[in-house]
């Protein structure tokens, strides 16, 4: 059979570089050649002594020496390589063969092992080459066991590998930089690569071990967790171990013994005196015992001492209450602590000045205005500190507390703040009420005092200071007309009779009824409202009182102010500050704060006729109201509200305010309950059945201005001089026993401040659930 010949090449004397190639017959080598290459063996030979072989640099197969350590083989091949020859080609199949056999049996895949190994085994000569094939015979023999490991699998020293070098310090700091930490030699070391979102996204859908990779904040990286880390992290969110090899109910090994072993600390007798009883003790205790018989002996008394006297300042006759003090002890209050300003070197920010001083000196008559009750004093040192003034007084003073101060135990409650607490309904489920600004009516040029709201909802009329009255569309925010005034407009009045469109004005002395028609308007109502206007109506025998005539002045517009819109106009002997309408349309009642026993007036618009109907001046008036559905007239002074019955001719009801001054009022569509604001921040409802308990809302931290009801949804609304338009929900039952339900649910925050004033009136709509305040910085504001 033809066989493959090797080649062998030297170069110099020094180094010898051998090229040898495996021979094989020609048959199996085609046979092998489509599992396993050609390998060409390079050994360099530095030096001839040296007994190290090394690879050499220019080998492309160097990594093989790890395999199989074939250099020794190949110098006895080369030695022998002639005699091989000799022997004929069917000895070296027959080895070839019997080594193929007995690696396929021990399970190791070998790649390029020489077929000079068998030959080799038979030379006595070479030692060193015994010893080698010797531990390869070994290491053969174990791989039928198990395979084996080779250091170099896993190897990633080819891989540059990132490592955090900054220590144990926030990697925030290196937001900004692109880099992390530095290497060895001060290099900075760039932070890895990271893809976007959609790379994360294609990693998420493509990569299998997505689930199993997170990124390491220490290091920059992603590292793939294995299985067994894995397992370890759903042991520990299942709240198991997280070895899962680990026995936490293994059997005890008990190392040391349990058993308590009782033996003497030392191995000598105890003496026979131990265990009887001593003779002397014997006699002194029959001695005690003698004297006791006999009366002779007593136990040993504590000496008193007489120096001091004690004296019980809360002693009393009954001996139940010293019994009861005794177990039940009640301590003196304590003193305050000392603070800064009593230290003999204060701070200097508690140091008096010069003024401070003075005016703590002129507190006297009133010393407990004073910030403290001594002037605070620097010393240099303890030493120099003299004796205290006022020492003795203080100490008779707490004395005298002591004596005089009352003591009551009082059972304290346990209980929680939230428990006390009523229990409200969240504002969504109390809703339609408005929370946001729709329009802005801007027109007027100075403070705008009151507004009013037709009773169809569609006409809104506002009067300000710069003498103006205008009416506004309330769905656009336009203004229709504008009437021109002799002064500042206090007060503007709807009549609520819908057959008739009137306005009433107050300005200074006089209350005009306008007319104030528009296009818009309805022209037969306009017609009947001039209609009842253009002649005065019949007195008959009527003669009106000196004290209403001296008061109250009726007369018809002239030709110019009908041309204007007025009607008629009835002029007062003082200012009038309000106007207000019964629910007919025909009476209406103004308010003359300075008219002492004429403050309160009524007036009949269909007969020209007025009345004055109290007597005696009850205090300051500052507001009058109609009941909405009987014959009742609230009138409100600085500190009460009392309730007439008009047709009765009788007062019904007086209510303490519980304040000192009252600015406004307001009565529920029900005519049960009323809602006053006052000028100390408070705003308080009552009940006309239950007005000792009123309820207090201080929601406010300045003076409230105008309080008001709507008339078809359970909501009340109050507008203050902090700013503030808080809308709250009220609830009114039927059942008289229940408590209304009042919960503020919203603040308005919109006006501008002018004056130190923000908001000064407000009003509903009549239909829906919208709130129209006027301010001082002269806009009208509509919340929906």
């Amino acid at each position: 059979m033809p066989m493959e010949k090797g080649s062998i090449s030297k170069e110099g004397e020094d180094g010898v570089t051998m090229k040898i190639t495996r021979k094989r017959p020609l048959e199996q080598q085609d046979v092998e050649e489509e599992n396993e290459p050609e390998v060409d063996y390079m050994v360099s030979i530095d030096n001839e002594d040296d007994d190290d072989l090394t690879d050499s640099d220019s080998s492309e197969y160097s990594d093989l020496e790890d395999e199989d350590d074939d250099s020794d083989d190949l110098d006895d091949e080369d030695s022998e390589e002639g005699e091989e020859e000799e022997k004929g080609e069917e000895n070296e199949e027959e080895e070839d063969k019997t080594e193929t056999e007995k690696v396929k049996e021990n399970g190791i895949e070998s790649t390029h092992q020489p077929e000079s190994t068998s030959k080799q085994q038979k030379k006595p000569g070479k030692q060193l080459v015994d010893k080698e094939e010797n531990n390869d015979a070994s290491t053969n023999s174990k791989g039928s066991q198990e395979k084996e490991y080779d250091e170099y699998e896993e190897d990633s020293s080819d891989e540059e590998d990132l490592r955090n070098t900054i220590g144990n310090v926030p990697l925030n700091w290196y937001n900004e930089y692109p880099h992390l930490g530095y290497d060895v030699d001060g290099k900075p070391i760039l932070k890895p690569v990271r893809g976007d979102k959609l790379d994360e996204f294609l990693s998420r859908t493509e990569n299998p071990d997505y689930f199993r990779t997170i990124f390491d904040k220490q290091t920059g990286q992603e590292v793939r967790l294995t299985d067994e880390d894995l397992d370890a992290v759903k042991r520990v969110v299942g709240s198991r171990i997280p070895d899962a090899n680990y026995d936490m109910y293994e059997p005890w090994i008990d190392t040391f013994t349990h058993e308590v072993m009782e033996m003497p600390l030392s191995g000598r007798p105890e003496h026979k005196r131990s265990f009887i009883p001593s003779k002397a003790e014997k006699e002194r205790v029959s001695r005690i015992v003698d004297l006791m018989k006999t009366g002779r002996w007593a136990p040993r008394k504590l000496k008193k001492d007489d120096r001091f006297v004690y004296y019980n300042l809360w002693k009393s006759d009954n001996e139940t209450q010293q019994m009861q003090r005794i177990h039940n002890h009640m301590p003196a209050p304590k003193l305050k602590l000392p603070g800064h300003e009593e230290s003999y070197n204060p701070p200097p920010e508690y140091l008096f000045t010069e003024v401070e001083k003075e005016r703590w000196h002129s507190l006297k008559d009133e010393p407990y205005k004073r910030r403290y009750p001594f002037i605070p004093r620097k010393f240099t040192s303890v030493r120099n500190i003299p004796a205290w003034k006022t020492f003795l007084s203080e100490r008779f003073e707490r004395c005298l507390d002591l004596y005089l101060c009352p003591r009551k135990r009082i059972s304290r409650i346990k209980a929680r703040a939230k428990d006390l607490l009523p229990e409200l309904p969240k504002p969504q489920d109390l809703r339609p009420f408005p929370t946001k600004e729709e329009l802005i009516f801007k027109g007027h040029r100075s403070i705008i005092r009151t507004i009013a709201v037709h009773r169809d909802g569609k006409y809104l009329a506002s009067g300000s200071d710069d003498r103006t009255v205008k009416i506004w569309e309330v769905s656009t925010g336009r203004c229709l007309r504008s009437f021109d005034m002799e002064g500042a407009v206090k007060c503007v009045s709807w009549n609520p009779n819908p057959k008739l469109f009137l306005l009433a004005v107050v300005v200074e002395k006089d209350v005009i009824c306008l007319n104030p028609e528009t296009y818009m308007t309805d022209k037969v109502v306009v017609q009947q409202t001039n209609s009842i206007f253009k002649e005065e109506p019949d007195q008959g025998d009527y003669i009106q009182p000196d004290r209403v005539k001296s008061a109250v002045t009726w007369r018809k517009a002239t030709d110019e102010e009908w041309a204007k819109g007025w009607r008629i106009v009835v002029t007062h002997f003082k200012s009038v500050k309000s106007i207000v309408w019964h629910r007919q349309g025909d009476y209406f009642a103004t308010v003359i704060p300075e008219g002492d026993n004429r403050s309160v007036l009524m007036h009949q618009m269909s007969r020209w006729r007025s009345q004055v109907p109290f007597y005696k001046a009850k205090g300051r008036v500052q507001c009058v109201q109609f009941h909405p559905k009987l014959p009742f007239l609230f009138v409100v002074t600085q500190s009460h509200i009392r309730v007439y019955n008009l047709q009765k001719q009788q007062l019904t009801k007086k209510v303490q305010a519980n304040s000192k001054w009252v600015s406004s009022l307001a009565v529920h569509p029900g005519g049960e309950h009323f809602l006053i604001g006052c000028y100390d921040r408070r705003v308080t409802w009552f009940e006309m059945e239950c007005t000792k308990r009123p309820h207090i809302l201080r929601m406010h931290t300045q003076a409230v201005r105008s309080v008001g009801f709507h008339r078809k949804y359970p909501l009340f609304a109050s507008c203050s001089d902090d700013g503030r338009i808080i809308v709250s929900h009220g609830m009114v039952y039927n059942d008289w026993l229940k408590d209304p339900l009042l919960v503020p649910v919203k603040e308005l925050f919109g006006h501008d401040r002018f004056d130190d004033l923000y908001a000064l009136d407000l009003v509903w709509h009549p239909h829906e659930p919208y709130l129209l305040t006027a301010g001082a910085d002269a806009t009208i504001r509509l919340w929906h």
